[in-house]
């Protein structure tokens, strides 16, 4: 009984320290709060100027250079550190008699030195430009419901079909993003992405998702958006491969594309990358010399490659420029058409044949239009012309697997072009606006209509097809029939966990041909 009672006294008094903690810790958020008053009047809520805000670039102080506990001046739009007495921010403030300052994490908008919160509804404007957000109905009307917006200087643009800044050579990023913001799904994920609270965000997969609400945003004091953020995270994560000057757009997408799908992906393997973007073909090989020894495999890849004919050694003018149809570089995959290929050491030929096992809701092709000799990098000019809508794969898919891909038809969404000599050219997207229907041109900030025939008179170099049954909200028919198996060993190889050296990316798997 003594024993009972002593651990019940015990009990009680650890039971009443807990109190005694929690009424202190109270007391002490109380009188936190009651440290930052809040005011619905302040007197310089006219001297701020919107017209130099801008929240695309890193958030560091101009002084100290870090981006902990950073303040925006509403006054003249630059970023100092604290709002306490011997702050960058409070001398700032001082010096200049700028008095209305705003934290770039919470969006709080305080008065320094007075020391109290503003409260005013003419403040929300501000606070969207710096965190843009969307819910579930915005983010499904955006395929369908047309809508136009004016920046503060009188420019009109249409969300999400607005310029990037071309920072440092980045046309080949920008094009990337643009065609990003052509598939559906994808752009849907990362509109309504929030980062974990309970670990670190990733800088590449968070500055991406930023960039996408900022190019939607239909409140933009801009008709632009540098894509700052994003570029210097890309070039932290490649160690600067993709910084600074110019590199092959489909190198970029690929690296871009492996590295989300280690980022989402789930338990099973799977990820969203790889539901959109992932197709199989089946590869048939054999040694040059002995046709008969046959070895076929499965490869998964996300991009396919599409050889151009050599350009004529003799031209009948010299304006002449070449055309091919895209259907003749499709006889790549009709499972007859053989493409020799040599061994990296030279010692031995291969003959390989390709077709298709599984189409994905959206199909890349890469024409292959430079080719690096001994002295010099090639650009092949010849025109591809292809349909803008209805192009049928059926024919390309192999007869046992026809059956698990019912939707074989689709619609262009994008084409990036490459415009110039192979070291000096630029690159430029032209995409289709759902809600108008209408095709746009963008090269940088320069956002331009173009009539479709023009489309198909452009140098292609990526194509991105979107298959009819991929809905306005990015939902998709799953068919989960299985495919039948090839006979031989089958050698599969996922090619989005590879990570490679831009120019072995072709080798990788993860471009097939």
């Amino acid at each position: 009984m003594p024993e009972e009672d002593e651990e019940q006294q015990a009990k009680r008094a650890r039971a009443e320290e807990e109190e005694e903690e929690a009424e202190r810790l109270a007391k002490k958020n109380k009188r936190g709060s009651a440290e930052v008053p809040q005011r619905l009047d302040c007197p310089y809520l006219g001297t701020i100027n919107r017209h130099v805000l801008d929240f695309d670039f890193e958030k560091l102080c101009s002084v100290s250079l870090s981006g902990e506990n950073v303040y925006v001046d509403l006054v003249d739009g630059k970023f100092f550190q604290g709002r306490g007495k011997e702050t960058n921010a409070y001398r700032h403030a001082l010096e200049k008699s700028h008095y209305v300052w705003m934290n770039v994490v919470d969006g709080k908008v305080f008065c320094i030195p007075d020391g109290y919160e503003v409260v005013d509804k003419s403040l929300e404007d501000i606070k969207f430009n710096l965190a843009p957000c969307f819910d579930e109905e915005e983010i499904e009307q955006i395929s369908t419901k047309v809508r136009y917006a004016k920046a503060l200087d009188g420019t009109d643009y249409i969300p999400g079909c607005i310029g990037l800044n071309n920072i440092c050579n980045s046309d080949y990023e920008n094009v990337i993003v643009q065609v990003l913001c052509q598939v559906v799904p994808l752009r849907n994920y990362l509109l309504a992405y929030e980062p974990p609270k309970e670990r670190k965000q990733d800088p590449v997969l968070s500055t991406l998702a930023d960039l996408l609400r900022k190019m939607y945003n239909p409140r933009n004091f801009k008709g632009l958006v540098s894509p700052h953020e994003f570029y210097q995270a890309i070039g932290h994560k490649t160690a600067k491969k993709f910084y600074s000057k110019q590199q092959d757009p489909v190198a970029f997408f690929s690296w871009l594309m492996s590295y989300l799908h280690k980022k989402l992906k789930a338990k099973d393997g799977s990820s969203m990358i790889h539901d959109v973007f992932q197709g199989e073909v089946q590869v048939k090989m054999c040694p040059a010399t002995d046709e008969a020894r046959i070895v076929e495999s499965k490869e998964k890849t996300i991009l396919m490659t599409l050889e151009l004919p050599d350009e004529p050694l003799f031209k009948d003018n010299l304006d002449f420029i070449p055309q091919v149809p895209l259907f003749n570089l499709l006889e790549k995959f009709n499972g007859e058409k053989a493409f020799e290929t040599i061994a990296k050491g030279g010692e031995s030929r291969e003959i390989r044949r390709y077709c298709l096992r599984r189409i994905p809701p959206y199909v890349i092709f890469v024409v292959k239009r430079f080719r690096n000799n001994n002295f010099f990098i090639e650009k092949n000019p010849t025109i591809v012309t292809f349909p803008l809508k209805g192009l049928d794969l059926r024919d390309y898919i192999h007869p046992d697997c026809q059956p698990a891909n019912p939707e074989t038809k689709y619609d262009l969404v994008a084409n990036v072009c490459h415009d110039g000599k192979p070291e000096k050219g630029t690159y430029k997207v032209q995409t289709f606006h759902h809600p108008t229907s209408q095709w746009f041109e963008i090269h940088d900030l320069r956002v331009t209509p173009v009539l479709p025939q023009m489309v198909a008179l452009t140098e292609s170099y990526i194509q991105v097809y979107q298959r009819q049954d991929v809905k306005t909200d990015g939902t998709f028919g799953k068919f989960e029939m299985e495919i039948p198996d090839i006979s031989a060993e089958v050698e599969t190889g996922i090619a989005a966990e590879i990570e490679m050296a831009p120019e072995d990316l072709a080798e990788a798997g993860i471009i097939i041909g």
